[in-house]
């Protein structure tokens, strides 16, 4: 059964399930006064910035609700927080979350789909892959929070020096890459996120990458695509990351030429000692730019509290909050209105990473979801360390990877 029937099948579930939704009366809207528990894995400035937004609704808001802020650590500690309150039956009523956090306790979740039709301002104006990732349950199970994409950071002085632009095409990549290694010996390109990277260059090649039928990239174009990217391993063009944490330490030491990596990263990289240039993800046969960040889930369960914590979340994903949120932090504005600010394309004008970013928010896609998709994540990233360390051929790699996901989906 593909996903998509598999969304719409737990849609019904969700439903006729005795969760609550909020209704919509035509009458003038009353929630009585509450608090709303919101956990998250923000930390540093973004916390501080999301307090700040919370704190002007609990004080603006004309219901007397009050958001309670829980950090419950970094992604993975909230991942496992999430997953063992959904088994007790005591999750918030509110989280960021992954998508491929979810499909455990799918049922969880309430639906957004009422609350967007009778009580939001222009679902359209959301980022458009934004609103696909959030609605790939088969229904509204989310709505996009703090988002980013990947971009191609580089070392713009070595790049002059070697008169070289930022690479455009799979082909510049390789031709980059062969110049570093002639002239520099060193890499010109690494990856933060390996499956991510997979995924990507797979949906650049016009090739689909994994349901829960298995892998969907054992044909011509799968193989076209692992050409390009042991091209890259095995000619020394590309490195892992080894013993660095990210990338961005490599970079700003000038280990490397560049890599691709979240523009959130950018705060990360120290160029005191040459210019940084930041450039949409190289493409091929079409463009695609994987879409990075959590949205925000509702799991609330009676009518009162479900319509307090829509009020909070339309507030987080207004135009307004949403420019001020990403100019603060780094991560992208949810809604094109606010793409489209005079203010905040006053600020990007002076933000090569947000240009980058917006260039290619057309390309915006969502990983793929399917029951074992956090599985084959984790296995995916695995597997292309080995069979960049064994210096595979192509058509081996491509076995690989094809048989690592097909074993976590269970398909023979």
């Amino acid at each position: 059964m593909s996903f998509r029937k598999t969304g719409a099948a737990i849609l019904a579930l969700v439903m006729a399930a005795s969760l609550p939704v909020a209704a919509f009366a035509e009458e003038e809207k009353t929630i009585e006064p509450t608090e709303v528990t919101f956990w998250h894995g923000m930390s540093n400035t973004q916390e501080q910035v999301l307090t700040e937004l919370t704190d002007r609704f609990n004080e603006e808001n004309e219901y007397g609700i009050t958001v309670k802020l829980v950090n419950q650590g970094n992604y993975g500690d909230l991942s496992t927080k999430l997953t063992a309150s959904a088994v007790a039956d005591e999750l918030p009523d509110l989280a960021q979350a992954y998508n491929n956090w979810l499909t455990a306790y799918t049922d969880k979740i309430v639906p957004l789909d009422e609350f967007v039709e009778n009580d939001f301002d222009d679902y359209e104006d959301l980022v458009e892959g934004y609103r696909a990732e959030c609605e790939q349950l088969g229904f509204i199970g989310a709505l996009p929070f703090n988002k980013s994409t990947y971009v191609y950071f580089y070392n713009k002085t070595m790049f002059d020096e070697l008169g070289l632009e930022a690479p455009k095409t799979w082909e510049d990549m390789l031709a980059v890459g062969e110049k570093f290694m002639e002239e520099k010996e060193m890499p010109a390109f690494g990856v933060d996120d390996l499956a991510g990277f997979l995924e990507a260059s797979l949906a650049q090649n016009e090739c689909e990458y994994a349901s829960d039928e298995g892998a969907l990239f054992d044909n011509e174009a799968g193989l076209e695509t692992l050409e390009y990217i042991m091209g890259l391993y095995n000619n020394g063009y590309a490195r892992l990351i080894g013993e660095d944490d990210y990338f961005s330490s490599v970079i700003s030491t000038q280990r490397i030429g560049g890599y691709i990596g979240s523009s959130t990263g950018v705060s990360y990289i120290t160029a005191d000692d040459f210019e940084l240039g930041v450039a949409p993800l190289p493409t091929n046969k079409k463009a695609a730019a994987n879409q990075a960040g959590t949205n925000i889930v509702m799991f609330a369960q009676d009518e009162n509290q479900q319509a307090a914590t829509w009020e909070y979340m339309k507030y987080l994903t207004s135009t307004e909050a949403t420019t001020e949120w990403a100019m603060k932090t780094g991560y992208l504005p949810v809604r094109v209105s606010a793409f489209e600010s005079d203010e905040y394309q006053s600020f990007m004008a002076d933000d090569i990473t947000a240009t980058a970013a917006y260039s290619q928010v057309d390309a915006f896609f969502p990983a793929a979801m399917f029951e074992a998709s956090n599985a084959v994540r984790t296995s995916v990233n695995t597997m292309f360390e080995e069979v960049v360390l064994d210096e595979l051929e192509p058509e081996d790699a491509l076995a690989e990877f094809v048989q690592i996901i097909n074993e976590e989906c269970d398909v023979e």
